[in-house]
């Protein structure tokens, strides 16, 4: 009896076994998918070559688009210093933060990416401490720039903690564009 019984657990071991080696990898992405590959062909590209702030941009759109914020958070922090002081990466890696509940180092790059762009461009109210990016740095981006930062900091003095799920943020985000809309109507 207990020699039919070793045999009967060995067998369902080899069983179970052998199916999970049969088993193909699971992935939350379809390599076969046209947006995968695209991925994979900028993670490499981004690998290669750390100093492209272009790059680093398309890739933390692809990791902000695909609601992975922690990638892109993770892949811009590692990126080389002067891609880093980029005011477009230094939007997004505001964006991922903001995406992950980090609402004050949100602000705080954005505020960083809104003084650099603001520098680049020359505004009255830029910093001549702050070093100018590489990479010019448009008006428009100045603007969406300058939204962003405003409704992270309502955001920041509301005491919003997750941006997904409060309706606060939406409101903060809701004001900033009213007031941009005023701002440049009044030009």
């Amino acid at each position: 009896m207990e020699a039919k019984l070793n045999v009967g657990i060995l067998c369902t071991l080899a069983l179970a076994w052998a199916s999970l080696t049969l088993a193909e990898p699971s992935s939350a992405m379809d390599p076969h998918d046209e947006l995968t590959r695209d991925l994979a062909d900028i993670e490499d590209r981004f690998a290669r070559d750390r100093e492209d702030p272009a790059l680093a941009e398309r890739l933390a759109d692809a990791y902000l688009d695909l609601d992975r914020p922690d990638l892109a958070v993770a892949t811009l922090s590692t990126a080389a210093a002067p891609v880093q002081a980029d005011p477009a990466v230094a939007h997004r890696l505001a964006r991922a933060y903001e995406q992950t509940g980090r609402v004050a180092d949100a602000l705080a790059i954005a505020e960083l990416a809104t003084a650099r762009c603001g520098r680049s461009i020359g505004t009255a109210d830029s910093s001549s401490v702050t070093p100018i990016p590489e990479r010019s740095c448009s008006e428009r981006t100045y603007a969406a720039l300058s939204m962003h930062r405003n409704a992270l900091s309502r955001m920041h003095a509301w005491g919003v903690t997750d941006p997904r799920t409060d309706s606060r943020a939406q409101l903060a985000y809701s004001l900033s564009v009213r007031a941009a809309r005023i701002l440049s109507a009044s030009r």
